[in-house]
């Protein structure tokens, strides 16, 4: 069972994380719009590293930012694909937010940087478990 400040923790995380992607997609930095082109994308798999940790507390955090990782990627790939139907919802904000509009290789090492910083953010998230038998009692 998880304790009531790891689920704290995690919740403040993803309001973090989903704020500062927001801001990255709507603030383009210097002459380019790299941050929220490629940038955000960063945000994306941390931010759903720790909603499947919020989800699957049992799983191994190397498990979780994988998938999280695969699931971006596939999203990314998808935005090759333009349906008429999915059109309407990208010319919104937050369709474009989600899922994009044009495939970019470059959004890769950024996907794989937020992988690792959702690893590492889920180091710190998740509570020291200590083996049964070694609390030296």
């Amino acid at each position: 069972m998880r304790d009531r400040n790891t689920v704290i923790k995690t919740i403040v995380f993803i309001v973090l994380v989903a704020a500062l992607g927001v801001v990255s997609k709507m603030l383009p930095a210097w002459e380019g719009t790299w941050v929220s082109n490629h940038l955000a994308g960063a945000f994306y798999v941390v931010e759903l590293s720790l909603i499947l940790y919020l989800f699957f507390p049992e799983h191994f955090s190397v498990l979780l930012v994988t998938f999280a990782f695969l699931l971006t990627s596939l999203v990314e790939f998808f935005q090759n694909w333009h349906p008429a139907f999915l059109e309407p919802f990208r010319s919104t904000f937050v369709g474009h937010t989600i899922l994009g509009s044009t495939f970019s290789w470059l959004d890769f090492p950024w996907y794989i940087a937020g992988a690792f910083i959702g690893w590492l953010l889920l180091q710190w998230i998740r509570p020291s478990r200590q083996p049964v038998g070694l609390s030296g009692k």
